[in-house]
């Protein structure tokens, strides 16, 4: 039977991102022209009535300095990764297009002698449009201002999402990592445990390949998701320790102990394991009368609270792949949700674990 993955590491290519960013900076920018010539009709006609132009002439230079706008900034983006000597001279021939352009558009509109545009007075040459058209310079300073600082933070943004889809892709592999590396001298020693069970015909053999097909079921198909129960997680643990268990002596204390109401918490899988295994591969002795391992984990409301004491009677072992993908993983999932700590005193290994599971 084949089981489908459920989670997919969901990766959003920045294209239609990066042009609903650019349609929304387009249209603030369109409002922010219109409230500038509405301003600037009313001051003209609260201080000067008969000053005041018909309202389609207001309206055209509107729509005319959209359509340049847009026509900058399209013609900006395809070029503003080009050598900087390049993007000098383009500004400049930009510039120099828009001003023909704007002050073009402005002699066409004073002289149709429409008087729907335009009240009907002497021709205006082009030199004294020219003249009165500082103001145009101005907004062309303006709109290629807001263009680059535009570009600047929209790569910024897609530096960062870029960063965050990384991350979650790193998150993925640390668990793949944790899944391999908790697969094979485990599966070898259950498996050589099992093998002994069976040629003694062992009343435990049974509960023993139950406990490993709950293994393998929660490793093989339940940790596809990002996230599974809490009680799934606790049980996948008991059913490690069971099997853990047929290699040491029977008045070997290894104990775990469950408080606290689980719920419906939830938490990411294979992130405790590491420690609990931690204690078998460090800690614990064959055949040793002073070996002991205790596993307690408490529930209380959203936080979590566990803890792995054991006996340890060698040298401090350094921080294998395993903590290290557990620490990664919790930096990245449980930021500021988390406090681990480690202690080594005398002959006792401890290591606890505080979780804010929301």
């Amino acid at each position: 039977m084949q089981h489908k993955k459920n989670d997919k590491t969901a990766i959003s290519y920045p294209g239609n991102d990066e042009k609903r960013f650019w349609l929304n900076a387009f249209v603030i920018y369109a409002i922010a022209e219109a409230m500038f010539i509405a301003i600037s009709y009313f001051i003209t006609y609260y201080k000067c009535r008969v000053c005041v132009l018909p309202v389609p002439y207001y309206i055209s230079i509107f729509l005319i300095n959209l359509v340049l706008a847009l026509l900058l900034w399209y013609v900006l983006s395809s070029f503003h990764q080009k050598a900087v000597w390049k993007i000098i001279a383009g500004n400049i021939v930009f510039f120099l297009v828009y001003y023909f352009c704007i002050t073009g558009a402005l002699y066409y509109l004073v002289n149709t002698r429409q008087e729907w545009i335009v009240f009907p007075v002497k021709p205006h040459s082009f030199t004294s449009i020219v003249y009165n058209s500082w103001t145009d310079i101005g907004k062309y300073v303006v709109k290629l201002t807001a263009f680059y600082m535009l570009k600047f933070y929209a790569g910024y943004r897609q530096a960062a999402q870029q960063r965050l889809q990384l991350a979650v892709i790193n998150k993925d592999m640390q668990l793949n990592l944790l899944k391999q590396q908790l697969s094979p001298h485990f599966y070898f020693n259950t498996l050589n445990n099992l093998y002994g069970l069976s040629r003694s015909n062992s009343p435990q053999l049974s509960s023993a390949l139950y406990q490993l097909s709950n293994i393998m079921q929660y490793v093989i198909v339940d940790c596809n998701q990002p996230k599974v129960l809490l009680q799934q997680e606790i049980n996948f643990l008991e059913s490690y320790i069971e099997l853990e268990k047929l290699r040491y002596e029977k008045d070997t204390v290894i104990e775990m102990n469950v408080s606290g109401n689980t719920g419906n918490q939830a938490i990411i899988p294979l992130l405790l394991i590491q420690f609990v295994e931690n204690a078998f591969k460090h800690g614990m002795k064959e055949k040793s009368d002073r070996s002991w391992m205790k596993v307690n984990l408490d529930v209380n409301e959203n936080e979590l609270l566990f803890s792995v004491e054991n006996s340890f009677y060698g040298h401090l072992p350094s921080q294998g792949i395993g903590i290290s993908s557990v620490k990664h993983i919790l930096n990245l999932q449980y930021e500021d949700r988390h406090a681990i700590q480690m202690k080594h005193e005398g002959n006792i290994f401890s290591v606890t674990l505080k979780l804010n599971l929301v």
